[in-house]
């Protein structure tokens, strides 16, 4: 079920019965482009709440780590001081004036006496240091605690938001199912012949991006030592490249890791979209753009809304493949550039990744970041 644009109602070639909408076509495409921007909207914020339950996950297993320090520390602390409180217990009813008296030796007195105030003054310092590893010890506590109560928090939203999609998924459904035999084939036709439009200019992109990574492969060889012209010789016209060639190559050599970025995101084609899924079986829209770019060796964002930061600003008539293209008011949708006017983008769970026109959807922004 494809959520292209809407089409005109000139466009309907067939004649209407007279029991059917002669607009049904057009306003059933009009409905499931509204869904599918809603649905973007709930994938957003179910992301969104991913991102959340990832970093509350990490920082209770951080607390979690934290604690058991924290009481093997509390614990040695008291072993220590239970040492000293026997050794004061034992010596509580000595008088050191009577044990001065009836001393033999006044240094050995001395030196006693001196070892009583040392280890005094050692298990006072170790009872502030007790009293400080127990405070840290509720304080991680606390933030275990926290951490635990913003999981399930965020868990129960999520599943939520998860139950909204899913409603949203019915609702298309109900749009196709009030559609008579007819008009779910007119229907059927007119997407027969939208892909096939976005087959062929994905096909034409495809090739252009290959072409690009070759030109960069070329740039890279010509410009290394060993392809250097001998120094005083006049390079031949066959070794003298066109300035369109010299331009195409120098953009395409400038343009390595969005080319890298490119043929990963290409290559996911055909795979599952998933929501909150990062690959490699399937993903969601910015999860494909996060691995895409990570396996370029550039780091983004989690989520569309964080990745819309990322990088800077970009006009959509200077595109160039590799930039992201961000969808919807609000930011909840992104795909990657591919050129020809085309994107690759994690679609929706009826189609998964698959390549559509840069224009399919409202842009809202685009970012280059490689």
């Amino acid at each position: 079920m494809a959520v292209a644009g809407v089409l005109a109602t000139s466009q309907l070639t067939v004649a209407p019965r007279a029991q059917a909408d002669p607009d049904a076509v057009a306003k059933a495409q009009e409905a499931l482009q509204k869904i599918e921007a809603e649905s973007s909207a709930i994938d957003a914020r179910y992301i969104q709440l991913q991102s959340q339950l990832d970093d509350a996950s990490t920082a209770l297993g951080e607390a979690t780590k934290d604690l058991d320090g924290q009481r093997a520390k509390v614990g040695e602390l008291s072993k220590h001081l239970g040492q000293f409180a026997m050794l004061r217990y034992q010596t509580s009813g000595v008088d050191m004036t009577t044990t001065l008296l009836t001393s033999d030796d006044e240094a050995d007195f001395l030196n006693q006496l001196s070892t009583i105030q040392t280890v005094t003054d050692r298990a006072n310092d170790r009872v502030q240091t007790l009293q400080l590893a127990q405070a840290d010890l509720a304080v991680t506590q606390q933030e275990a605690a926290q951490a635990r109560q913003r999981i399930a928090k965020d868990k129960a939203e999520q599943a939520k938001v998860a139950a909204e999609y899913r409603k949203k998924e019915a609702e298309a459904q109900q749009v196709l199912d009030r559609l008579t035999a007819e008009e779910k084939e007119r229907l059927a036709e007119l997407e027969r012949k939208q892909e096939q439009e976005r087959q062929a200019k994905a096909r034409e992109a495809i090739e252009a991006a290959r072409q690009a990574e070759a030109a960069s492969a070329s740039a890279s060889a010509s410009a290394s030592p060993s392809a250097s012209p001998t120094p005083g010789a006049s390079p031949s016209s066959s070794e003298t490249p066109t300035s369109e060639a010299d331009d195409t190559a120098a953009a395409a050599a400038g343009s390595g890791r969005a080319s890298d970025a490119v043929s990963f995101a290409l290559a996911q084609v055909g795979k599952s979209y998933v929501m909150g899924a990062t690959g490699p079986g399937a993903y969601d829209c910015s999860g494909l753009m996060l691995r895409a770019w990570g396996n370029a060796g550039v780091s983004l964002p989690r989520t569309s809304q964080a990745q819309f930061g990322a990088g800077s600003s970009v006009a959509t008539s200077g595109l160039q493949p590799g930039d992201l293209v961000f969808y919807y008011s609000g930011i909840s949708h992104v795909g990657m550039y591919i050129g020809k006017g085309m994107i690759v983008h994690a679609s929706n769970p009826r189609t998964g990744v698959k390549v559509s026109p840069v224009d399919s959807m409202p842009v809202a922004g685009a970012r280059r970041v490689g």
